[in-house]
């Protein structure tokens, strides 16, 4: 009996030991499981959201929320997201068609959306609208009215969206535009966008407020209402080297906004203005873009002290370069800009101002030019400067009731005939030299107001 209670001593005190940790593990296991799915993963039934307050991936928040009328997993990659996905501030989330998560394409079913306040990293994945009904992504009409799947920055820092694809989102709701950095709680920033397509969005970019954003090497075509719309106090932002086509209009920044850099770009196919600078945009620049095929080639309105050079503008139907104030000037004045090193051909006209003054066009180079190479209208002003004029440049000053002033400086020797030169009458040399006046700008500048119909042709000697 003594020999047997002393050999069954260790034995009790192993089931003991095991007893503990037992009872020990099954409240950390509960506890473990609480801070993912009450408190860093969750789903707000009332809300129909999934709220992410941690660090996680995509594939967290599946295994998490295993709940197909939630998500959906189809397979192949591909997965159904029938509630709004809310990325908590101060958190970094990732969707990736890259390890684990192997999301290649998100449906967003309905009217939900993603809303960002952290950061989120979205590479090589594709995500539209979704009608389950109708097995389909949602169309939108022409005035935006039917609400379908969006993405929503707010407030959001560091965000970086590469490699992917971004469709059939978006409607006319602020914040649920499409691709929305909404501002309100605060501007979004610090956001790189790349090597992506955007197509067939009520907005494919729209900002309030953000600042320290790239944009570049993307393609956006087919929207709806805008390709890149930075908006209100929008600033420090680079859109380079996207091609941009098909779209009513390209890129366009209204309402404040100041170092924007648009440089790169193929421009094509546009219904109404290729590059836009609108309602008081400041200290910004267009360079080296090539826009092909345009109402207007690049629009500066109410917007002054900008850089518009080394463009080259074709097919522009209305204008090539447009100096624009409206009657009603209530945003900022256009004057103080400078175009310069810009090629324009088979174009309406070359360079426009209308309403706006003290503007420098300087080097510009024009071939076959349908109406005339400067129109000037509106009671406007512009100096012409370092100017090469070729083939009886025209400068036109029409629709004034105290007359248009222009102004050529620092250009050489230029003759100056009074109207347009009938070019069927002029001789092989492009021109009668013994027609009209002879001046050396570069001694004193040639100035003439031209009232309503008056038009002047301009040739370098």
């Amino acid at each position: 009996m003594t020999n047997l209670s002393r050999n069954s001593l260790p034995l009790a005190g192993a089931i003991l030991l095991l007893l503990f940790l037992i009872t020990s593990l099954i409240p950390y296991q509960q506890h473990a499981a609480e801070a993912v799915e009450g408190g860093c993963i969750n789903y707000e039934a009332s809300e129909n959201t999934i709220t992410v307050n941690c660090n996680a991936s995509f594939l967290d928040v599946v295994q998490t929320i295993s709940d197909s009328d939630i998500i959906e997993n189809l397979g192949n990659g591909e997965y159904l997201l029938n509630a709004n996905l809310e990325v908590a501030d101060g958190v970094t989330f990732e969707m990736t068609s890259n390890g684990a998560d192997n999301l290649q394409y998100l449906k967003i079913a309905g009217e939900n959306g993603i809303i960002v306040y952290g950061k989120i990293l979205i590479d090589g994945v594709k995500i539209t609208s979704w009608d389950s009904s109708d097995d389909d992504i949602v169309q939108q009409d022409m005035n935006g009215t039917i609400p379908r799947g969006y993405i929503q920055f707010a407030a959001s820092e560091g965000a970086q969206i590469l490699n992917s694809e971004f469709g059939y989102l978006g409607f006319v709701e602020p914040g649920r535009r499409g691709f929305d950095l909404l501002g309100g709680g605060g501007p979004s920033h610090d956001m790189l966008v790349r090597s992506s397509k955007f197509h067939d969005m009520w907005m494919a970019f729209y900002s309030n407020g953000a600042y320290n954003i790239t944009v570049d090497g993307n393609e956006y075509y087919n929207n709806i209402k805008y390709s890149l719309d930075p908006h209100t106090t929008t600033h420090d932002m680079n859109i380079t080297n996207n091609w941009i086509h098909d779209n009513p209009i390209g890129p366009i920044c209204s309402d404040r906004c100041w170092d924007i850099l648009i440089e790169g770009n193929l421009v094509q196919g546009t219904t109404n203005v290729a590059i836009f600078f609108s309602r008081n945009m400041t200290d910004s620049i267009a360079r080296n873009n090539h826009v092909i095929n345009a109402r207007t080639g690049i629009l500066l309105s109410e917007s002054p002290n900008n850089q518009v050079y080394n463009n080259t503008i074709e097919g522009a139907t209305e204008g090539g370069i447009v100096l624009y104030n409206p009657d009603i000037i209530d945003d900022g004045t256009t004057t103080g800009n400078i175009v310069y090193n810009n090629v324009i051909s088979n174009s309406e006209n070359g360079i426009r101002a209308t309403k706006s003054h003290d503007n420098t066009v300087q080097n510009n180079s024009f071939s076959e030019i349908e109406s005339r190479e400067y129109r000037i209208l509106g009671d406007s002003s512009i100096i012409i400067r370092d100017q090469q004029f070729l083939d009886n440049a025209l400068i036109s000053g029409d629709d004034s009731e105290t007359g248009n002033l222009v102004e050529i400086v620092d250009s050489g020797t230029i003759q100056v005939i009074e109207g347009e030169v009938d070019e069927e009458e002029e001789d092989d040399e492009g021109g009668d030299e013994g027609e009209g006046e002879s001046y050396n700008t570069d001694i004193q500048p040639y100035s003439r107001t031209l009232s309503d119909g008056d038009s002047i042709t301009v040739n370098s000697l």
